[in-house]
C-alpha cells in the first residue's frame, strides 16, 4: 500500500487549493451507486478513489441567470449580472470550475509521474465523498462537511494506485435537530417522516428547479439556510490554513413566492 504516495498526493492537492482530501476504497461501500455508476463499473482497474473539496464561492439565493436552457441540454446560459450581485461573486462563480480542474490536474500529474494510471470527471462525486469521509448526506441530499457545511464543490480522481483508504464519518449528525431546508424548499421535496438522507427526492427537486429556472432564477435555498459548518456565517475570506481561495459566506435568504 502506497502510504508515502498518499501523503504526497494529499499535500500536493491541498497546496493547489483544496480544503480537504480523502481516499475511498472502491471495494468497500458504494452500495448506493446508481446502475453503471459504481467506480468499478466506470473503470475495472480502479484501486482508489481520491476525493477533494473546495469551499463553494459566494452565491446569491435565487439569482437571475438570464436565458434558460432546458434541462436535457445540460447547460445554463448566464445572462446579465443584476445590480445586487457583486462582480466578485459572479467572477468567482465562473472561476470555481476552473479552480477544481486546476487542482485535479495537480493530482493527476503526481500520479502519472509516479507511473500510475488515472481517470477523472466521474459521476456521483457526492457518493464518493460520503464513502471517503469528506462529509455526510444532509436532509437536502447535499454533502455536509464538518467545517464548511454544505458550501463545498467536489472533485474526484480514480487511480490504479493502492492508497490507504479513509472511512465514512461516524458520529457527525448535523441534521439531527434541524429542518430549515425542509421549511424553505419551494418544491416540498422533503419527506419529514423519512430519515435522512432518504428524506430528499431528487426527482421532485429537479422538476421544481426546472420550473423556477424558466422564470430566470436559480433555487439555492437549501444552501442559503443551512447553518452547518464552522465558516457558514463568515463573509468571503481566504482560509489560510488550506490555501483555499473560495471560502463560504451566508447567502441571501430571498425566496420566490411560488
Amino acid at each position: 500500500m502506497e502510504n508515502g504516495l498518499k501523503q504526497r498526493l494529499v499535500n500536493r492537492i491541498k497546496q493547489a487549493g483544496a480544503f480537504d482530501v480523502r481516499v475511498a476504497d472502491p471495494n468497500v461501500g458504494f452500495e448506493h451507486a446508481l446502475e453503471n455508476k459504481h467506480p468499478l463499473d466506470i473503470w475495472e482497474l480502479c484501486k482508489s478513489v481520491i476525493v477533494f473539496a473546495i469551499a463553494r464561492p459566494p452565491q446569491n439565493n435565487n439569482t437571475y441567470i438570464g436565458v434558460y436552457a432546458p434541462w436535457p441540454e445540460k447547460q445554463r446560459y448566464l445572462g446579465p449580472v443584476p445590480p445586487d450581485l457583486q462582480s466578485v461573486d459572479y467572477a468567482m462563480q465562473r472561476l470555481a470550475g476552473l479552480f477544481v480542474s486546476s487542482i485535479t490536474l495537480e493530482g493527476i500529474d503526481l500520479l502519472l509521474t509516479d507511473g500510475y494510471n488515472v481517470l477523472w470527471g466521474i459521476p456521483q462525486a457526492k457518493l464518493a465523498a460520503f464513502e471517503a469521509g469528506i462529509g455526510v448526506y444532509g436532509r437536502s441530499g447535499l454533502i455536509i462537511h464538518p467545517e464548511l457545511g454544505n458550501r463545498i464543490i467536489l472533485g474526484a480522481i480514480l487511480t490504479d494506485a493502492v492508497l490507504e483508504p479513509d472511512h465514512r464519518l461516524e458520529g457527525f449528525e448535523p441534521c439531527k435537530d434541524c429542518d430549515r431546508c425542509i421549511k424553505m424548499c419551494p418544491a416540498q421535496a422533503f419527506d419529514p417522516e423519512k430519515p435522512y438522507p432518504h428524506s430528499w427526492s431528487r426527482e421532485t427537486c429537479t422538476a421544481k428547479r426546472s420550473q423556477i429556472a424558466e422564470q430566470g432564477f436559480y433555487c439555492h435555498n437549501c444552501f442559503a439556510v443551512c447553518p452547518a459548518g464552522k465558516y457558514a456565517d463568515k463573509e468571503l475570506v481566504c482560509v489560510g490554513k488550506s490555501q483555499s481561495f473560495f471560502a463560504p459566506h451566508r447567502t441571501s435568504n430571498r425566496t420566490l413566492d411560488i
